[in-house]
């Protein structure tokens, strides 16, 4: 305590203070920076990172659109375009035309600097009134990779596992050949408005 009482002698004590407050403002100040660069890394990066919502469409014929959101702390949610079950399916039962999917929810990360894994499941119910009895789970396990302005994604690999109300895999692992597409969902603020939506479309793989 004697230096640091000679030293406030030396200096006076506003001076010293002013000292002391400047010394602690730089201390605290590197954690701050060093968070702001960490999220501009890896938060809401466009270019290397899909956090944000897609619109996403197998090459197959016929194939639903599928809405994901992807969230920052690496989770994703979305929803599947589907049919809604037929009522004569109903009595009896006849899978899968009384089969409904609910929406997906499920976990992603980067794996390189435009490279992503992701996995979600839906649940598969049974509609037969008055119930809706549990069918099955669905397990989607996708790869990607997100194009050099951000606003594409190339889905490379896609699985799919079904498993029993126990957590049973039903069958074998079903990888799905052909290749899948996405488009970032565009922020429009009023009054501008496109008169276009984009739509996942093959293109060539870099």
């Amino acid at each position: 305590m004697r230096c640091l009482s000679n030293l406030y002698d030396r200096w006076g004590g506003k001076r010293f203070s002013r000292l002391f407050a400047l010394f602690l403002a730089f201390a605290v100040a590197p954690p701050v920076l060093h968070a702001q660069e960490w999220d501009h890394i890896n938060g809401r990066d466009k270019a290397h990172d899909p956090t944000g919502a897609w619109l996403i469409r197998n090459d197959a014929e016929g194939s639903p659109f599928v809405l994901t959101v992807f969230h920052k702390g690496g989770t994703l949610t979305g929803d599947i375009q589907e049919s809604a079950f037929d009522p004569a399916a109903t009595e009896p039962p006849l899978p899968p035309s009384n089969v409904i999917n609910s929406p997906e929810s499920g976990v992603w990360q980067k794996t390189g600097w435009e490279t992503f894994s992701a996995t979600f499941l839906t649940i598969e119910y049974r509609v037969d009134p008055p119930n809706a009895t549990f069918y099955q789970f669905d397990k989607v396990q996708f790869t990607g990779f997100l194009n050099e302005s951000g606003d594409r994604m190339e889905i490379t690999e896609v699985v799919i596992t079904n498993f029993n109300s126990k957590g049973e895999l039903i069958g074998e692992p079903n990888k799905i050949s052909t290749k899948a597409h996405g488009v970032r969902i565009p922020l429009e603020v009023l009054p501008s408005t496109a008169l276009s939506l984009p739509i996942p479309t093959p293109t060539a793989q870099p």
